[in-house]
């Protein structure tokens, strides 16, 4: 085993035997060095492990650097676009125009406590599962084969004991026949399982390395390890998914057919029989994914384009929120039963038009036109945003809140009947999916799916088409969930009513983070838009009159 030396005395030329090593610093430290740098206001706090440790620590660990090669500084940002660590030289040298740069400590900030850890152990998990269901599945066909051969030889033998001497050689020809062909079988079958037990030897050892790097590795550390040790199962588990229409995975039934003419006119014949093998599809379970996909939800760094004063048209109560196509932003003033249109740059442009009844959301259908509900007057206008007038009046019979359209039909939560009813924009309904909750009013869709917020009991759900749940999420930053939207990538922007947040979730592992905060001017945040095309985001507090527009990086 090699012996290490202080990287610090190294450095002037001395060669002091190693006794530790700092994670964080990636360095070797003797002795003295060691109690220098515990003392160190800097490196203090930073986690050292001994040397013993340190040899027992996984390649991809080792392999992952704190530090940039290219100009011997510690990483300290990350670029989302090129998705790679850089340090601050890297700024002007490579990242002189990206925009989407954060601080890698938010980046790599809970990524041990994140749901992709437990994703990729998870799958860890079911690859090892798989691979011995598979060896166990092989292991039973070659005694199922052994059997089948046993049956086959004693057919064969007694067979053989009705006709003359003239059959030997035809009997010997078809026991090698089955012997050849059993063989073969065999051979593929070992075959296979020789390279299953080496998947599972390097499964166990990749195993082994992802408990050292959640025990000992840096954030940077683990993240970088997560995509390999991703990219590893991912290919591992295609090679698995690849098994199933292999030949070896097939249910064998061998079996020897026995010339008719050989009971009857022993003279003519020429063969014993031969070996017939038939196949059954592969129809284990299996746990592993085809491939393993990592998505993890990075903390996005908003950027404010514009604040808008909407009180100087007098106290409101906003409770939708809209961006138009010609990037004027509307909004829902339930209080004063209006709709107010202001301008790109924040100017008040006209009241669209006052309604009879109060108003509650908001959603674009095509050209000019949007969709608003009535609750209490159980209807939906349609409203013509450029003559101010509407268009079109749908009585839904039912007390309609959250509102969104695909440019054809028209999806509404009916809170009092505990459905979401699809329309066409004649007003026919052409679906009803019953989902319990009087207090899931907002909602979107993903991918056919409904994702809503439940805002009395702070839950994010999603069902399918058909009403099943089909999972939800709660996190203490999340309270009173009320708006909800989309971006191009599927994340789940929540306007948190009691903790002045808005909330980005992932739709698939679903972690999340806090985008924008009190801090940012939230009060009481209720209706929330996104405009997917120009990666935009508006988000509107319900009663001081103030709403926000920011860039979303993508």
């Amino acid at each position: 085993m090699s012996k290490e030396f202080c990287t610090l005395h190294l450095e002037e030329d001395l060669s002091i035997s190693a006794e530790s090593w700092c994670i964080e610093c990636q360095t070797f430290l003797c002795l003295q060095c060691e109690k220098d740098h515990k003392r160190n206001r800097a490196s203090k706090r930073h986690p050292i492990i001994s040397i013993v440790e340190y040899k027992q620590l996984p390649a991809l660990i080792l392999e992952s650097s704190n530090w940039c090669d290219s100009h011997d500084k510690k990483y300290d940002f990350f670029c989302h676009f090129h998705d790679t660590a850089g340090c601050v030289t890297c700024i002007k040298d490579q990242h002189k125009e990206c925009r989407d740069l954060s601080p890698l400590e938010d980046v790599t900030k809970g990524i041990k406590s994140s749901a992709t850890v437990e994703k990729v152990k998870n799958e860890l998990q079911n690859l090892n599962d798989d691979v011995i269901k598979i060896t166990s599945y092989l292991d039973s066909r070659l005694i199922s084969l052994q059997k089948q051969k046993v049956q086959m030889v004693e057919e064969i033998q007694c067979t053989r004991k009705s006709v003359n001497n003239h059959l030997d050689k035809i009997e010997k020809r078809i026991l090698d026949d089955l012997d050849t062909e059993l063989f073969k079988i065999k051979s593929k079958l070992e075959k296979m399982l020789n390279e299953l037990k080496s998947k599972k030897t390097k499964l166990d050892s990749l195993h082994n390395d992802f408990t050292k790097m959640m025990e000992f590795a840096t954030n940077l550390q683990t993240y970088n390890a997560l995509r390999q040790i991703a990219k590893i199962t991912g290919e591992e588990s295609s090679n698995i998914d690849n098994l199933k229409g292999k030949y070896e995975l097939k249910d064998l039934h061998v079996k020897v057919e026995i010339v008719e003419a050989l009971r009857s006119v022993e003279k003519n014949i020429t063969a014993f029989g031969k070996i017939i093998v038939k196949t059954v599809p592969f129809n284990l379970q299996l746990k592993s994914l085809k491939e393993l996909q990592i998505n993890v939800l990075l903390p996005l760094k908003p950027k404010l384009i514009s604040t808008l004063n909407i009180s100087g048209v007098g106290q409101c109560k906003i409770h939708g929120c809209l961006i138009l196509p010609q990037e004027n932003f509307l909004f829902v003033d339930r209080s004063n039963k209006r709709i107010l249109l202001f301008s790109q740059d924040g100017t008040f442009k006209r009241t669209v038009i006052t309604f009879v009844d109060s108003p509650s959301d908001v959603c674009y259908i095509e050209d000019d036109i949007v969709a608003i509900t009535f609750p209490e007057a159980r209807l939906i206008h349609l409203v013509d945003t450029e003559k101010n007038r509407i268009k079109n009046t749908i009585n839904i019979k039912g007390y309609g809140y959250g509102i969104e359209s695909d440019g054809e039909k028209l999806f509404v939560r009916i809170s009092n009947q505990d459905s979401f009813i699809v329309l066409d924009l004649e007003g026919n309904i052409l679906r009803r999916i019953q989902i319990p909750g009087d207090c899931i009013t907002r909602f979107t869709i993903i991918e056919n799916n409904i994702i809503c917020t439940n805002w009395d009991t702070s839950e994010i759900l999603s069902y399918d088409m058909n009403g099943n749940l089909l999972w939800k999420y709660r996190h203490d930053e999340i309270r009173k969930p009320i708006g909800i939207a989309k971006d191009t990538s599927g994340n789940i922007y929540l306007s948190c009513q009691d903790s002045d947040k808005v909330v980005v979730l992932s739709s698939t592992d679903r972690s999340s983070f806090t985008f924008l905060s009190n801090s940012d001017g939230l009060n009481k945040p209720f209706s929330l838009h996104i405009d997917q095309q120009r990666s935009l985001l508006l988000v509107a507090n319900e009663k001081d009159g103030k709403a926000f527009v920011y860039h979303i990086p993508k």
